[in-house]
């Protein structure tokens, strides 16, 4: 009986360990995110995000309706266009595609414009592809 205590007690401590530890982990899953662009899954809400950054700092008025087409395509080059003249501190691959080198940098600008809506940009910085949680 005591021996059952014992294992009952240690499956729930461990059950409460696994619990905890799977809460930490989803916390920072920018860096897991998928890339955004052609031949990739491209989430509505990612792309909804992508097309929000890419109005902002190119002054598109591409429809932020999450859907990845022609227009989003090409905003996200010109952005990376941009970056890469004002802003970037590692250049970028002018290629359309919104991988975790372009949410790295496009998070790491936005954080520190003081124009940009930082509520929004803080709640997509967690859904886009990025090497490390920068809000």
């Amino acid at each position: 009986m005591k021996h059952l205590k014992a294992l009952r007690s240690g499956v729930l401590g461990a059950a409460a360990v696994a619990v905890l530890a799977a809460g930490t982990t989803t916390a920072q899953a920018d860096p897991g995110n998928p890339t955004v662009g052609y031949g990739y899954p491209n989430y509505a809400r990612q792309v909804a995000c992508v097309q929000f950054f890419v109005n902002w700092y190119t002054g598109m008025r591409i429809a932020v309706d999450g859907k990845f087409g022609p227009q989003t395509q090409l905003g996200v080059k010109r952005l990376q266009e941009i970056s890469n003249r004002t802003w970037a501190t590692k250049e970028l691959v002018v290629d359309g595609v919104f991988g975790p080198g372009t949410g790295q940098v496009v998070l790491v600008h936005a954080k520190n414009d003081r124009g940009m809506d930082q509520y929004q940009a803080a709640s997509c910085s967690h859904d886009l592809p990025s090497y490390s949680g920068v809000y």
